[in-house]
């Protein structure tokens, strides 16, 4: 699929994050929620996995959301 880089699964001990290309797994659980959302960690350091190992870059441009004045 175009833009796939990772799955997003879940088993009995929670949910995990799998990257396409190998075997490389994250579970949610193991990061820390004093630092904001867990799925949002996994998620940015699988980002960072498939970039650094396979040289994939995201797709599309984040970018922030301001509101118009009137």
């Amino acid at each position: 699929m175009l833009g796939m880089m990772y799955t997003i699964n879940k088993d009995p001990k929670g949910v995990i994050l799998v990257c396409v290309i190998c075997s490389h797994t994250l579970r949610v659980n193991e990061f820390d929620g004093k630092h904001g959302s867990r799925r949002t960690q996994a998620a940015c350091a699988m980002l960072k996995h498939v970039h650094s190992q396979h040289g994939k870059e995201r797709i599309g441009r984040p970018q922030a959301q301001t509101m118009e004045r009137y």
